[in-house]
């Protein structure tokens, strides 16, 4: 009779099963607690629903909010690295690995019936948790079940791709403390490349800020990416059936299904990995001879990029100051780059070799290589040879634009081909900004932010004379953009958001001291808060507020201690101007989600607070004919209400 062939081994699989029975009780222990057990605690929790609709809406977050727990992919990278490294333990062990591969069983065998056996450790656990919520949801009257089966095939998407991934990882080394490692590398490395590029970028690059922006190539960093893409919320109606919840949508279903696919290519590389292994690479930090100089350049590379960012870092912070700035961070980089390169490149040979003497001429010449490479690439950056430091958008292809000097203004378009100019002088007068900077004083960073059309931003900063000298030109950049600051609408926006204009002020506030510096707080109310607000506008359409929001130019003590501030809601998606420049693409879609709104308005109550001085007449005269301010409750800048402590 024929023998048969067989890709299983069922002894293998139960010994398996056996054997690591901790780590998939300890899953499916906490598939239950985070899942089956928070529904039944919260449908049984005591609620003030007054109305059918509120009950049913707390049916859809109760199922949202374990939906959520189901696609969180960190716990099961977590798990599907520790099934990955339990079941393909025996390769990290001379002795094991050479003792289960003299069993009568082929590699294929060994192989499959060993990935099998870590995936049901994830799965099996997944299955059981998903029927214990359903018993639970059926006995809680909770019928939204259909999101509960869509979490679970994120889920087991999720494992599928984690596991075959720590698989693969665990085919390309031969220490057991290396596979974890790799395995949270490989899930950071290409968005850590990235950060630490951007990084080098903005530390080289003459006002270059912000240049990390990770996009869609960032799929290339499994958990990082699923991390920030896949998500669950509540679907709201729309109209009368706004405050209605009418479905949860689970976004990132697509992106499950890319890495599902790239799974099953892992499997395969994984095992022609297994087939070609030599069992003397057990103990071996690396155990495919083609990547150990890869292992040594890149550990170099990101080591020495690592600690030469946070060398230069502790250097500003403990040797020029924390609101220091190194002119020209070129030397600091590129010197440290080299100590630092050297003791990466070859901490990585000692433990390839797993020995201390490893400063042959070989590694020493290709040390050499790499630092001529790293030096290189650093020159490149410094003399701004890929364009980056001189690059502006064509005005075409911007969306809107911001100046950031002491406040955000969205420059309209009409001045879009003057900002862009005076973009250009500051870079042309790199030189002279430089020494500004250098000499210590003179100088406020102000930030330039496009918006692109193609969904790009671009943005740099930039510290730019102050002095009398450049104010007295009208036509410098800093004057310009002052002269921007102060006008009404651009004001009005920072001290009562974007949305000003449907503004729907409710109540507000003034600080009030009196001679002894005992201090009140008085609430302005009806009449009062109108005429303070009319008197505020008028003040902002003299020009009288423009001095206190100025920070780089005004002088000190002209502000008073007392401070205005009103509450009051908005139409606007967008609560504050900050919100608006910080967030300007995003946040449309993240409010209209989040925010609920009764009759147009938002239900969040908006807080802004004002500064004032004795400049703002028609705002002091309003408060002394109102006798909000008197001879007892005064107004005091900090000089003079210190006075009154003395």
């Amino acid at each position: 009779m024929k023998s048969k062939t067989s890709c299983f081994n069922r002894t293998i699989f139960l010994k398996n099963t056996t054997t690591f029975w901790p780590m998939w009780v300890l899953y499916l222990l906490y598939l239950l607690s985070t899942m089956p057990l928070p529904i039944w605690s919260q449908a049984k929790a005591d609620y003030m629903e007054q109305t059918a609709q509120e009950i049913a809406n707390r049916s859809y977050y109760i199922v949202e909010s374990v939906v959520e727990i189901q696609i969180f992919p960190f716990p099961v990278f977590l798990f599907a690295m520790t099934a990955g490294l339990l079941v393909f333990s025996y390769l990290y062990v001379p002795r094991n690995a050479n003792m289960i591969h003299a069993l009568p069983v082929t590699r294929g065998e060994l192989f499959v019936t060993n990935y099998l056996s870590g995936l049901s450790f994830l799965i099996v656990p997944q299955l059981i948790s998903f029927v214990a919520m359903l018993l639970v949801c059926l006995a809680n009257e909770i019928t939204h079940i259909q999101y509960l089966m869509t979490g679970l095939l994120v889920m087991m998407g999720e494992a599928f791709f984690a596991y075959s991934l720590a698989v693969l990882v665990a085919m390309f080394t031969g220490q057991l403390i290396a596979m974890p490692v790799f395995f949270f590398v490989t899930n950071y490395l290409y968005v850590g490349c990235l950060y630490l590029v951007a990084t080098v970028v903005e530390l080289l690059s003459y006002g270059v800020s912000d240049f990390w922006n990770p996009g869609v190539s960032c799929i290339l960093s499994p958990l990082y990416y699923l991390n920030n893409n896949v998500r669950a919320r509540v679907v709201y109606g729309a109209g009368a059936k706004a405050n209605a919840v009418e479905s949860i949508n689970i976004s990132g279903m697509w992106l499950i299904g890319i890495y599902a696919a790239v799974a099953a290519v892992f499997v395969v590389l994984a095992y022609q990995i297994y087939k070609r292994r030599q069992l003397e690479s057990a103990g071996d930090w690396l155990s495919v001879r083609v990547l150990k100089p890869i292992f040594r350049w890149g550990f170099a590379a990101g080591g020495g990029i690592l600690l030469s960012l946070f060398f230069v870092e502790a250097f500003i912070v403990y040797a020029i100051g924390k609101d220091g700035a190194l002119v020209n961070a070129y030397p600091w980089v590129a010197a440290s780059m080299l100590v630092f390169g050297f003791i990466c490149f070859f901490a990585a040979e000692m433990l390839i070799d797993k020995r201390f003497r490893v400063f042959t001429k070989k590694r020493l010449a290709e040390w050499g290589c790499f630092s001529a490479a790293a030096v290189l690439l650093l020159t490149l950056f410094e003399f701004d040879i890929f364009g980056i430091e001189r690059r502006l958008p064509q005005a075409e292809e911007v969306k809107t634009a911001f100046v950031y000097m002491d406040y955000p203004v969205e420059v309209p378009e009409e001045d879009l081909e003057e900002l862009l100019e005076l973009h250009r002088k500051i870079l042309a007068d790199k030189k002279t900004n430089l020494e500004v900077l250098n000499s210590g004083k003179g100088y406020y960073y102000t930030t330039v932010r496009y918006y692109l059309k193609d969904g790009g931003k671009l943005e740099r900063r930039y510290a730019i004379p102050v002095t009398e000298e450049y104010l007295s030109d009208a036509e410098s950049p800093a004057a310009r953009f002052l002269e921007w600051e102060s006008r009404a609408g651009n004001l009005r926006k920072q001290l009562f958001g974007p949305g000003y204009e449907t503004n729907d002020y409710q109540v507000g506030h003034i600080d009030r001291y009196n001679d002894e510096g005992e201090y009140d707080y008085y609430t302005l109310d009806g009449e009062e808060l109108t005429q303070v607000l009319d008197a505020l506008q008028r003040d902002i359409d003299a020009g009288n507020f423009g001095t206190y929001y100025t920070y780089c130019v005004r002088e000190e003590n002209v502000t008073y201690r007392n401070e205005l501030s009103f509450e009051y809601r908005t139409e606007n998606l967008y609560y504050d101007n900050y919100d608006y420049y910080s967030s300007y693409r995003g946040a449309v879609e993240t409010a209209d989600a989040s925010a609920e709104r009764v009759n147009g308005f938002s239900e969040n109550q908006v807080y802004t607070s004002v500064r004032f001085g004795a400049g703002c007449a028609n705002l002091v005269e309003t408060l002394n004919e109102l006798g909000i301010i008197d001879d007892t409750w005064k107004l005091m800048t900090n000089e003079e209400y210190d006075g009154t402590q003395q």
